[in-house]
């Protein structure tokens, strides 16, 4: 009688327990009403929206949220700048002595030489008069200090050009060296050679320097009676260019 007796007198705080529970059986009971809804179908005293109210609130705003995006993404495109950047190549300047530093070291350049009687040349070049060369090179003195940089062009072929004059188109400029000593000789059979070997002086600055910092050079090595040889100067020379006066001026010489 008593268990009865208790059933009965909690009989109607369990039912509104349970009639509570399931009225907030929400998926979150903060936020708003567009962010949280409820997962049940009947009433929610937490005031949300139920599943179904949920939907088509969803179906209502798609198509606000769609124009807004719609919208954003037109002033987005018309505040664009499609103005027409007219590409200009920079033209090409010539190239005139800079005193740039030098960053190579003596024992970064020094296994790229040769010396030759007190001469100082690129290790791949020769004196022979049987070749054809063009390139630095510079004497060292007694006490190791340099003398000035020189130029040497050597001419080897079976045709005689009797050269006076030398004609660098560096980068599509010119630039002109007139040797003051040639000499000439015959080779073997119907060959000749010809060689010029120069000092160069501070008039020659911005020929040196384009000639060591240049992307492209011909040579014409111009003869009597208009008879020219052309040539391109190749990489290889070019880094000997170059390797040769940064020697030359880590040793102490100048220009």
């Amino acid at each position: 009688m008593e268990k009865f007796a208790f059933i009965r007198n909690y009989l109607p705080l369990m039912a509104s327990v349970v009639l509570t529970l399931g009225m907030t059986s929400c998926a979150s009971l903060t936020g708003n009403q567009y962010s949280h809804h409820c997962t049940h179908t009947g009433p929610c005293i937490c005031e949300h929206m139920t599943q179904a109210e949920y939907e088509y609130a969803l179906r209502q705003l798609a198509p606000q949220q769609q124009d807004n995006s719609v919208d954003s993404l037109i002033q987005e495109l018309l505040s664009k700048d499609y103005a027409l950047v007219q590409y200009m190549p920079e033209e090409r300047k010539r190239l005139v002595w800079k005193d740039d530093s030098v960053t190579e070291t003596t024992n970064d350049l020094m296994p790229l030489f040769k010396l030759n009687s007190g001469r100082v040349m690129p290790r791949d070049v020769t004196t022979d008069n049987t070749e054809n060369g063009i390139y630095f090179y510079f004497n060292e003195g007694v006490d190791g200090t340099p003398e000035p940089l020189r130029l040497r062009v050597q001419y080897y072929a079976d045709d005689p050009l009797r050269f006076e004059k030398l004609h660098f188109i560096i980068d599509g400029f010119d630039y002109y060296f007139t040797p003051t000593n040639i000499q000439r000789g015959k080779g073997k059979g119907i060959m000749i050679w010809e060689n010029s070997d120069d000092a160069l002086t501070s008039q020659d600055k911005d020929l040196i320097y384009a000639l060591t910092h240049c992307e492209w050079c011909q040579l014409k090595i111009i003869g009597a009676d208009g008879m020219q040889h052309v040539k391109m100067i190749s990489d290889s020379q070019f880094e000997d260019f170059y390797n040769t006066l940064q020697l030359y001026r880590l040793k102490g010489g100048t220009l």
